[in-house]
């Protein structure tokens, strides 16, 4: 009876995360490749040798993400000319894989944790940082890669401890490590994980991880001779505005490190408070001209909402943490608070808000965990129903940006001669890639017309569409 008692929430967990992932997939399936960032993949990859292009990503200066395109071409190969298809499909599966290695890692046992799980859910999918991820693909979206990588992390420090799992941890961070830059901070995961008791991942294993991560940054920057990317690389927010590469040359082109500094302190408050949103602090600038957004409003409120609920529990828990005293809800409320600190530093060339999606992984666990333990740790009952419902106008904003971005994506198709005079480089294709770019065009403009996006008047102001 026990054992039934157990599988049975865990079952209804997992239908439930599939549910959100399948209805997601519905929207994210009808957005075509996208021709900015997505169409030069393609041509670049016509032709190419997988190893060939892995190989030149080594030496790419300020960036090393060589088996970002590796997965690229692996997908691409095996698309036989159907892209939309393929690179949709490849993006919506990792979005299931996403949501169940989440659940899984959140182990739930009981009707509290089943009760908590659709909360945790509209966290992690409503919250801004993880819009990004699932939006956008580059046409292989690396930010979900590496969210699926932290969740994975945790699952296996989580597991019974054996040599497999250690081999698996490895080759998982060396896995993200050479996909995006970010994916360094699975190593923190599994540090995190660690140091609050979850001994799946030896000792042996650890060394070996931070093995690895020495070996990373001695062939990289050593070695290969690689570097970080600078202040002109791209323009981001500062302040109320949003600077260009040449300004912020100007402004801190003598001294970044101030600049490194907000970056940080934004990437942290970004997770935390919903603001500022890409460097910039919109919503208060907004309040001093004294007309905010609705959505902004929803936003913030709901994200600092949630952040106090949190912030209460831990000091509720602080001397049992200090005593080395550890509940599954503490676990992820450390380990939360250890990645996100962490987590910003990867933020610190420039504020982008998908950066922080890992750090968002871990605040809707610890949302999670400490609601969860309601019964144990009081909460006002109509803040938790608030902050429910705000995250729900958020959940839901996510499937209306999606509609909205197939749209968008469309246009950008429609208009492609446009786009290839605005190149600074000359686009002139050959005969395969003429007939990549006509396969893409066909697929984003010709094909059965998308429904009609659905107003609901008053309501969608409440809805962020600038994610």
């Amino acid at each position: 009876m026990i054992e039934k008692s157990v599988a049975h929430p865990r079952r209804l967990a997992y239908v439930c995360a599939l549910a959100v992932a399948a209805l997601m997939s519905v929207f994210l399936i009808e957005i075509p490749i996208q021709l900015s960032d997505s169409f030069t993949e393609f041509t670049n990859r016509q032709g190419r040798m997988w190893w060939e292009m892995v190989s030149a990503e080594f030496y790419d200066g300020a960036y090393f993400r060589p088996l970002k395109r590796g997965m690229i071409k692996i997908v691409y190969d095996l698309s036989a000319g159907h892209y939309q298809l393929a690179f949709r499909g490849f993006h919506a599966m990792q979005l299931v894989v996403l949501l169940i290695l989440a659940v899984r890692m959140l182990r739930i046992r009981d009707r509290a944790g089943l009760v908590a799980l659709p909360l945790a859910l509209a966290i992690l999918v409503g919250i801004h940082t993880f819009s990004d991820s699932v939006v956008e693909a580059f046409p292989v979206n690396h930010f979900l890669t590496i969210l699926i990588c932290c969740a994975a992390a945790v699952n296996l420090a989580q597991a019974r401890p054996r040599l497999l799992v250690d081999v698996a941890a490895v080759a998982l961070l060396v896995f993200a490590m050479l996909t995006l830059e970010s994916g360094l901070i699975v190593w923190v995961v599994f540090a995190a994980a660690w140091a609050v008791g979850e001994r799946g991942v030896s000792r042996r294993g650890l060394i070996a991880l931070t093995a690895c991560l020495g070996a990373y940054f001695i062939g990289r920057f050593i070695l290969i001779g690689g570097s970080v990317p600078g202040l002109d690389e791209r323009s981001t927010g500062f302040g109320f505005a949003v600077l260009g590469p040449d300004e912020l040359v100007r402004r801190f082109g003598a001294n970044p490190l101030p600049f490194y500094i907000y970056n940080v302190v934004c990437g942290l408050s970004t997770v935390l408070f919903a603001e500022p949103r890409g460097g910039v602090w919109a919503f208060v600038r907004e309040v001093s001209s004294g007309l905010p957004e609705p959505w902004q409003i929803v936003n913030v409120f709901t994200s600092t909402a949630t952040t106090a609920i949190i912030a209460r529990y831990a000091l509720t828990r602080a001397a049992a943490w200090r005593a080395g005293t550890f509940t599954d809800a503490d676990r992820f409320v450390v380990m939360f608070l250890v990645v996100l600190p962490a987590n910003a530093v990867f933020a610190a060339a420039y504020e982008k808000d998908v950066i922080m999606s890992p750090a968002g992984l871990f605040y809707a666990a610890a949302a999670f965990m400490v609601v969860r333990e309601m019964p144990a740790f009081r909460v006002a009952p109509t803040l938790i129903v608030l902050v429910a419902i705000g995250w729900t106008i958020r959940y839901v904003g996510i499937h209306d940006h999606l509609r909205a971005r197939a749209f968008a994506v469309r246009d950008e198709w429609a208009y492609y001669d446009d786009w290839a005079r605005e190149q600074r480089t000359d686009v002139t294709l050959t005969g395969a890639q003429s007939a990549i770019k006509q396969r893409l065009l066909d697929e984003a403009v010709l094909r059965r017309p998308l429904a009609p996006r659905v107003s609901f008047g008053s309501f969608d102001r409440l809805i962020d569409m600038t994610q």
